[in-house]
């Protein structure tokens, strides 16, 4: 009976070391990571991600099965680039007309953009106006034509969170202590356990 007592009190400390170690692996495992405060080469904090807000100018795209359009709204013009839908090269000496609710524009081709520039104030007006804007273009080229319809929603300025929140550095991570105290108390618990019983 002793020996079965002496086998079972070997066995029982035998176990908790084990899971002693097991607890602890895990432990390491889930906190290894980038050291808080960790620089990149250009400065840029490893442990947090990046957040920048950055306002998104309004858009519009078509495309027909000639041709693939984007449109940009900026402050002082809106900007055109033309693309031939089958091989994506940008097309040069098109002919653009904007045509907004009866006003319509001419948009111009600019070599240093590389794309067609619109900067009628009366029709710039409008587009800035918020609200959702149905515009229909008209593209003529020597070999062809083609009409797009296309939707400019401008009803809210569109702010990305590219992030940062003029943090410093990461805060620190309560979970990871909670459990690595768990596993220390446990062990602790489970160690005096062992040796109460020897004696």
């Amino acid at each position: 009976m002793l020996l079965n007592l002496f086998s079972l009190q070997k066995m029982q400390t035998m176990i908790s070391s084990q899971l002693l170690i097991i607890f602890s692996s895990i432990f390491i495992v889930f906190s290894i990571q980038a050291s808080p405060g960790a620089h990149g080469p250009n400065g840029e904090h490893l442990d947090t991600p990046n957040k920048v807000q950055a306002l998104v100018n309004p858009k519009f795209e078509g495309f027909t099965e000639a041709y693939e359009l984007v449109g940009e709204l900026l402050n002082d013009q809106v900007l055109i680039y033309l693309h031939d839908f089958k091989t994506n090269v940008p097309v040069k000496n098109a002919s653009i007309e904007l045509d907004l609710d009866g006003q319509v524009a001419q948009a111009k081709f600019s070599e240093q953009l590389g794309a067609y520039s619109l900067s009628e104030q009366a029709l710039l007006g409008k587009l800035q106006q918020s609200g959702i804007h149905e515009i229909i273009l008209t593209i003529t080229t020597e070999e062809s034509g083609d009409l797009l319809f296309v939707t400019l929603d401008n009803s809210s300025v569109l702010v990305r969170g590219l992030s940062h929140d003029n943090e410093e550095h990461a805060h620190f991570p309560w979970h990871i202590f909670v459990v690595g105290l768990a596993v220390f108390a446990g062990g602790f618990l489970l160690g005096r356990q062992v040796k109460g019983g020897k004696s």
